[in-house]
């Protein structure tokens, strides 16, 4: 007796593909979600960096006129780097 394929239960391994294809989706999701926040993390560090050089270089009179003390510096180049305005 000759059997055919399709007669025998086949297994349909579709289900099974989709739900590998998504969990590797999500990991690397996951994945590409903490590599874009450290480097913006890492930017706006470098950002906050270069504004404290630019304001350590003023004088006790410029620093002044702006508000602010040598000892104001390292927060008020934190609040001018991630300061966000309205643009919308």
């Amino acid at each position: 007796m000759k059997t055919h394929v399709n007669a025998v239960g086949t297994p349909n391994l579709w289900p099974q593909l989709q739900r590998s294809i998504l969990r590797v989706a999500s990991v690397c999701k996951g994945y590409a979600s903490k590599v874009y926040s450290g480097f913006a993390n890492f930017v706006t560090n470098l950002q906050i960096g270069r504004m404290e050089s630019v304001l350590r270089k003023m004088s006790d009179q410029e620093l002044a006129q702006i508000g602010i003390t040598q000892s104001e510096i390292k927060r008020h180049a934190r609040f001018l780097v991630t300061y966000e305005s309205d643009r919308t």
